[in-house]
């Protein structure tokens, strides 16, 4: 705060300056911190999505006859499963984002290493399913479609899997 002198104008002489500044870095402000504009949130219909993969062709004729089941998970919901270390967690988010936070015990198996990776992981989700154990997969939030194509993509396969509803941003604010 400026010390009042005495002389009106030499004050707001100088707070002249100062309080357009102040707005400038106000908006920009603003404007770089809010949330971007939401996405619509992506079906989670496995037969739609992908349903040519998920029928024996010459091409694959180890495809499954019935695609499996495809649900989401509430967050308090996995919170439990996560505790007693009883759910099989997926975050299908770029490694980077995988790096920087995850939920406990997840497994970093990005959307876009998909194809490269499933045979890596497709025995472990298939004893998932063989003991009830939930498949779960997760993306950034409601608006990021990576875990709805993940989870299309395995059920088309025959697994059973849920989406994280409001992914690793609701988790973050929950333990918070």
């Amino acid at each position: 705060m400026i010390p009042h002198s005495g002389s009106s104008t030499s004050n707001h002489g100088r707070c002249r300056g100062i309080v357009p500044a102040c707005l400038l870095c106000v908006s920009i402000c603003f404007t770089a911190c809010s949330e971007p504009p939401r996405k619509p949130v992506p079906t989670l219909d496995p037969s739609k999505a992908i349903k040519e993969e998920s029928e024996a062709t010459p091409e694959n004729p180890t495809a499954p006859s019935t695609p499996g089941k495809l649900t989401r998970m509430p967050l308090g919901n996995l919170y439990q499963l996560v505790q007693k270390n009883a759910a099989l967690v997926f975050d299908v988010r770029p490694k980077i984002f995988y790096k920087m936070g995850h939920i406990p015990g997840a497994i970093s198996f990005p959307e876009s290493d998909f194809d490269r990776d499933i045979a890596k992981y497709e025995a472990q989700i298939r004893i998932s399913n063989t003991s009830r154990t939930p498949v779960v997969v997760y993306c950034t939030d409601l608006a990021c479609p990576d875990a709805v194509t993940v989870a299309a993509k395995l059920a088309a396969r025959g697994h059973d899997v849920s989406v994280l509803q409001g992914g690793y941003e609701a988790w973050k604010i929950a333990a918070e």
